[in-house]
């Protein structure tokens, strides 16, 4: 436990150091909510509902949290750092949740900012937005899942190209921006497959009260997180076998 902390802690303090990769994480996902909401107060039809598009832009904000994880871990990888800490008695799991934790309040900073800028395109405040912040969690696990198994498999060159890909793919194949629905057909049945959009309709259902469509969307999330950190947990133990 205590090698954990002391590694999320460093880890930590790296992301402070590169503040503009947090403010690009929170501020793209901030303007094109600004920009969606501005949209909508200009056109006579219901395009971007703010009941709809807040927890949507906020579990779409959590896809940049895999960048920060994926860049981070293929940094260390290209250093000495990872290979002092192999040194280490501790365990593969502990590495990956080191790095996975100082995650964690990025993740609900970039929520926190969704919701609040919401309210000044006449989002009503509720409790239901503390739940659906706190439903957000497994999705802000997937993402950091899918970082640290990017950063366990990538270069630091790699990285960045590859989790913009997974940024776009969760931004079109999520919902974010239109419903499913109009698509259809096989389209929707691969979307539905994937986790993005369980991620989306999750924090929306939360949002709306609708506490009975919650759990089927958050298990499919957590499942798909559950997996992702397992895989990343074996290739990380495979690394350290390697060197």
């Amino acid at each position: 436990m205590n090698r954990m902390l002391a590694l999320a802690g460093r880890t930590g303090k790296e992301l402070l150091r590169d503040p503009v990769t947090l403010v690009f994480g929170v501020g793209l996902p901030l303007f094109l909510l600004v920009l969606m909401s501005v949209i909508q107060n200009n056109v006579p039809v219901e395009i971007f509902a703010i009941g709809q598009l807040a927890p949507g832009m906020a579990a779409f904000s959590l896809s940049f949290v895999s960048m920060f994880a994926a860049i981070l871990l293929a940094k260390d990888k290209s250093t000495s750092f990872l290979l002092r800490v192999f040194a280490s008695p501790a365990l593969p799991r502990e590495y990956i949740l080191g790095y996975a934790l100082p995650m964690l309040p990025i993740g609900a900073a970039q929520c926190a900012v969704c919701f609040l800028t919401a309210f000044c395109f006449g989002l009503a405040p509720s409790w239901n937005i503390l739940l659906a912040m706190l439903v957000l969690l497994p999705t802000a696990a997937l993402y950091i899942a899918f970082g640290l198994l990017f950063g366990v498999l990538l270069t630091d060159k790699q990285a960045a190209p590859i989790n913009s890909i997974l940024v776009n793919v969760a931004a079109l194949l999520g919902g974010t921006w239109f419903d499913l629905t109009l698509v259809g057909g096989t389209f929707k049945k691969i979307c539905t497959l994937l986790p993005f959009v369980h991620a989306t309709e999750s924090a929306r259902a939360a949002l709306a009260g609708n506490y009975a469509a919650i759990l089927p969307h958050l298990a499919w999330v957590s499942g798909w997180a559950a997996l992702l950190l397992v895989a990343a947990v074996l290739l990380f133990k495979k690394k350290m076998r390697e060197n």
